[in-house]
């Protein structure tokens, strides 16, 4: 008699980031709910929710969870919210650097419990820490997040004649900062998934900055309207605009001026001019910025450095600087683009290069050929089509970007803009704005049909 084979388990299906988003929500919400009520009992209460929260992330996400480990992770949240709510039992003086450090070490023992939940489940050492940094790291920014957001109001910055109010609003939104980064991790880390630690921090800063700019949805829909009550907007004025002449020949538009050469002429020759010397100048200086075409690594530092240095002025910033010192007008603007056309291809054209294939470099030197000539003959030709294909992608940036260096006296359309937005025509500004779009999109469907020929 042959004995059957015993029945294999179906193995479990491998989790997806989007099934873990209501798991994470669940955490998030314990810690939140939690924290609105972490004044009462010294913080067990805070700690008990969100214990309740978490164990009940992990079960709906489908992790092994046993009793040790519920232990374990409920014991370190507990510890934690009470030592929260003794380091700031009620509304801080102010949110200083020692405040700060003590509300995130009172989240050690959440972040070690983490990690030891996080090992016992076969995450690595690495990645054990990177659990308990991510508890500690969260509360460290949770206090100045919470003051940014406005719930977290501290007594110094208290107007004169209001009420200190202090409650579970200042725990619940530490709560939110330790859900979204803590227990985003905690659960990335178990699943595999870093995905989801990393969509859920980007998530919390994008809040936090939206607070800090004042941003509001509610206002943004109801102040969207008033555009429509700018004075002089609708219609637009494209007889100011085009004048006498033909819609078709953009030289014969005047601009309110006749006797003027047409200033949106001299912002497409601004970009022309300013995206071929600037592109140029990018080409050897990309190959010096990789470290697969560099001679030697002092070489490679140095302009590595040089091209970050003109990546940190912006271009209307170097328009203020080329007016300052020639004076306004197109030149200023040719020169400042020039440096803005010169980072980017540099930046774009060195990364390429370092993505190139190495082995026809190598198989030229090792016929004797010398390191430049190498190059140019085993790696530019890799790279020549994104760089014409960049080259046309500059071109369309120079073109908007010239556009708005005019303001500052930079030459081109934008000096015509400003001079009518300071007089209230908003009908020209609308107008010559329409016209700007047009061409722009007719160079941007022209440079794709290139780049799409050559890439």
């Amino acid at each position: 008699m042959i004995d059957e084979a015993p029945a294999r388990e179906r193995p479990q299906p491998p989790l997806r980031v989007r099934k873990l988003f209501f798991p994470l929500i669940v955490a998030v919400t314990g810690l939140v709910v939690g924290g609105a009520l972490g004044t009462i009992a010294y913080g067990v209460v805070w700690g008990g929710v969100a214990a309740a929260g978490v164990l009940a992330a992990l079960r709906i996400a489908r992790i092994p969870l046993n009793r040790t480990e519920a232990t374990i992770l409920s014991a370190g949240l507990v510890a934690s919210t009470i030592l929260s709510t003794v380091v700031m039992p009620d509304a801080p003086r102010r949110v200083d650097v020692l405040l700060v450090v003590a509300f995130a070490a009172a989240w050690i023992p959440a972040g070690v419990a983490a990690a030891i939940f996080a090992s016992r489940k076969g995450v690595t050492p690495s990645s054990a820490v990177n659990v308990a940094l991510s508890w500690v790291g969260a509360a460290a920014i949770a206090l100045p997040g919470g003051e940014g957001f406005g719930v977290i109001v501290p007594i110094e910055s208290v107007v004169r004649g209001r009420e200190v109010v202090f409650g579970g609003g200042h725990y619940a939104i530490a709560g939110l900062a330790l859900g979204l980064i803590g227990a985003a991790v905690l659960l990335a880390a178990v699943s595999k998934l870093p995905s989801l630690a990393a969509v859920s921090t980007v998530l919390f800063f994008t809040l936090y900055a939206g607070a800090q700019v004042g941003f509001s949805l509610p206002d943004l829909v109801r102040d969207f309207g008033n555009i429509t009550k700018i004075p002089n907007f609708l219609p637009p004025d494209f007889g100011w605009a085009i004048g006498g002449g033909d819609w078709w020949w953009i030289p014969s538009w005047e601009f309110g001026s006749a006797s003027r050469a047409n200033p949106l002429v001299g912002t497409i020759r601004i970009a022309i001019l300013a995206t071929a010397i600037g592109c140029a100048f990018a080409l050897p200086l990309s190959f010096l910025a990789s470290t697969l075409t560099a001679p030697n690594r002092p070489s490679y530092l140095v302009d590595k450095g040089f091209i970050n240095l003109i990546r940190t002025v912006p271009d209307l910033f170097w328009a203020m600087i080329f007016v300052t010192a020639i004076g306004a007008g197109a030149f200023a603007g040719t020169l400042a683009l020039f440096f803005f056309s010169l980072a980017i291809m540099s930046k774009l054209l060195s990364e390429t290069v370092d993505s190139a294939d190495p082995l026809p470099l190598e198989a030229a030197k090792s016929t004797g050929s010398r390191h430049f000539p190498a190059v140019r003959s085993a790696v530019l030709p890799q790279v020549l089509p994104n760089y014409i294909a960049y080259a046309l992608y500059i071109f369309e940036i120079n073109i908007r970007a010239s556009a708005v260096i005019g303001i500052v006296g930079a030459g081109g359309i934008g000096q015509v803009l400003e001079t009518q937005r300071v007089f209230y025509r908003f009908d020209r500004v609308l107008a010559v704005i329409i016209l700007i779009f047009a061409i722009v999109f007719i160079i941007e469907q022209i440079s794709i049909a290139v780049r799409r020929r050559l890439v």
